[in-house]
């Protein structure tokens, strides 16, 4: 897959989970009682699982470093003690 269509798919799906997540959150009708509440919640991980595979696909070279993101500075250098 080309470069910029990969990040292309990443942003619409990026764009898709955050409109899906504000629709949950202030869009979708309240009566979301009894069972109906687990649909709900398995609507806001999908948008959250959106999010994440749109970044995934934005930015593949960022999560190929094999370094723990935590064990980077701020110029994405390792940290020596």
């Amino acid at each position: 897959m080309h470069d910029s269509l990969q990040k292309m798919i990443g942003l619409a799906g990026i764009f898709l989970g955050v409109g899906l997540a504000f629709w949950l959150f202030f869009g979708a009708p309240n009566g979301w009682s009894g069972d109906m509440r687990y649909v709900r919640f398995a609507l806001g991980l999908g948008a959250y699982a959106l999010i994440h595979a749109g970044v995934v696909l934005c930015l593949p070279e960022m999560l190929k470093s094999g370094e723990p993101e935590g064990s980077r500075g701020r110029e994405g250098k390792s940290r020596t003690a």
